[in-house]
């Protein structure tokens, strides 16, 4: 074959995949949207041999060799791209025993199933042997890799390539360094009234408000879809088929709008990717990358003063007897207030960094063996003890409360506060050729997305995380950004010198 031949080849075998993981997605989404329980196991079955189906696609020897053969040719740019991340993903996993993996996925089915039930029922011991099964099985599948990166560097360079644990190390170092004395520094000061926050907010109408939001932010029923699940995620099946999942809290008002903000920065991203990258390698951003976009459209965009001056009276007119005395000012310190909570979810900007540092010290313990799945709910309660000075007052609200390690989403949480350190920078990148708040404040939301466009999103995986904030930027990344955004925010809000 020459190169055209070649290189058409190569996309007919890559629509096959995304084939493929179009219909797994879809499957996850049934799952994860109420399909009945009695039904999971015949499910998990068939979604494990599905995927034993995949992997066998994606290990094909015959494509193997022709992306050998094709990196040696004269690629476009793009091109080129596209067979070297999908030659480095089928490195990861070519040396995998099929009937292993084939276990491994229906462990990680079973996995997920009983963790929606063990949270329903507040039971961590009804979770611990899925998890310890899950983990063991995860630990076996990445150990057939042939990389020199140590066990648990590969989970996180899998998240967010060139990120090992003492990078992370370093990074979470300097944000307890700058954030603990800060936060403690805070909890001294006079709180601000939040009675209005623990009153009853009917779902209904936060339904309505959220629908508002939508449009107010363009996202496009044509494009994208809103449901509702235990846990809030984005799924981006193509640039033009995105779905995500918000869950409203009726002792919390803007919860759900936070958090909808936050999956809409995800679903933007997917939207605005040059659409021919879906179903290719293109479109699978790093986690990093994924997490600057929703952590920057919740904490710069969603929590600021000029987006409540814009939709606080609707706000109010949901829900006057709620919100109808309640002046703006009053609404805005109360909705910043710093105070630590033993649920990641719910945390301020500023505790909410702990809370990640939390997660990525036990996982460390978890894959190196120091800590036991049967002790992780102690060790849990203890760091947040020692860090945030709260202890759960369950286990739906403590070791339970995240899908993330049930879903085998390791390694992927330190990518929450590396993303937001990320969205920091990008923010100020922003504000010196635009103001997003008088956008906000003029209805123009779709020019701050288009400017996310134009530096970020259209390039997808085009290019490493590094190179697209320099390009963005014009600097390499630097956690100062992330460190001054809340220093400054805080202090502010606090009257702090």
């Amino acid at each position: 074959m020459n190169r055209e031949q070649m290189t058409e080849r190569f996309d007919q075998w890559l629509e096959h995949i995304s084939a493929y993981r179009f219909a797994l997605t879809v499957i996850g989404i049934d799952a994860n949207d109420g399909a009945p329980s009695d039904g999971a196991a015949y499910r998990n079955q068939r979604t494990a041999l599905l995927s034993a189906d995949l992997m066998r696609l994606v290990n094909d020897e015959e494509m193997y060799r022709l992306m050998e053969d094709l990196l040696k040719e004269d690629l476009d740019a793009e091109t080129y791209r596209k067979v070297y991340l999908q030659k480095a993903a089928a490195d990861k996993n070519r040396d995998v025993p099929e009937d292993e993996y084939i276990a491994y996925q229906k462990i990680l089915r079973e996995s997920q199933q009983m963790w929606l039930k063990a949270k329903s029922a507040s039971d961590y011991d009804m979770y611990a042997p899925y998890l310890e099964k899950l983990i063991n099985a995860y630990k076996k599948i990445i150990s057939y890799r042939k990389d020199s990166l140590s066990l648990f560097d590969r989970v996180l360079d899998d998240c967010q390539k060139g990120w090992d644990q003492e990078k992370y190390d370093n990074f979470f170092s300097e944000l307890k360094d700058a954030l603990i004395p800060l936060i403690r520094q805070i909890s001294a000061c006079e709180q601000p009234d939040t009675s209005f926050m623990k009153k009853i907010y009917p779902a209904s109408q936060q339904r309505e408000f959220m629908k508002y939001i939508l449009d107010y932010i363009h996202f496009d029923p044509e494009w994208g879809k809103i449901g509702e699940s235990e846990h809030p995620l984005t799924t981006g099946i193509c640039s033009d088929d995105i779905r995500f999942t918000t869950k409203y809290r009726e002792y919390s008002g803007i919860a759900a709008v936070l958090s909808s903000m936050h999956e809409s920065g995800h679903a933007y991203y997917t939207h605005q990717m040059k659409r021919e990258y879906s179903g290719t390698p293109l479109a699978r951003v790093s986690a990093g990358m994924q997490e600057s976009q929703s952590r920057f459209c919740e904490n710069h965009l969603a929590r600021s003063e000029a987006f409540w001056q814009r939709h606080y009276p609707k706000l109010q007119e949901l829900f006057p007897g709620q919100l109808g005395d309640v002046s703006f000012a009053t609404f805005m310190r109360g909705i910043s207030r710093v105070a630590c909570t033993s649920v990641r979810i719910e945390a301020d900007e500023l505790t909410y960094p702990l809370h990640i540092i939390i997660r990525y010290e036990l996982e460390k313990q978890l894959f190196s063996g120091e800590l036991s799945v049967y002790d992780l709910r102690d060790a849990w309660n203890r760091k947040y003890e020692e860090y945030l000075g709260v202890t759960p007052e369950d286990d739906a609200h403590g070791v339970l409360q995240d899908m993330h390690w049930p879903y085998a989403y390791f390694g992927y949480f330190p990518t929450y506060a590396l993303g937001s350190a990320f969205a920091a920078q990008f923010f100020h990148a922003m504000c010196s050729e635009i103001d997003p708040y008088e956008m906000i404040r003029e209805d123009r939301y779709t020019e701050i997305m288009d400017w996310l466009k134009e530096h970020i999103h259209q390039y997808g995986a085009m290019y490493e995380a590094d190179e697209i904030i320099e390009k963005a930027t014009g600097e390499p990344f630097s956690v100062k950004y992330y460190i001054d955004w809340l220093q400054e925010r805080y202090r502010k809000l606090y009257g702090l010198q």
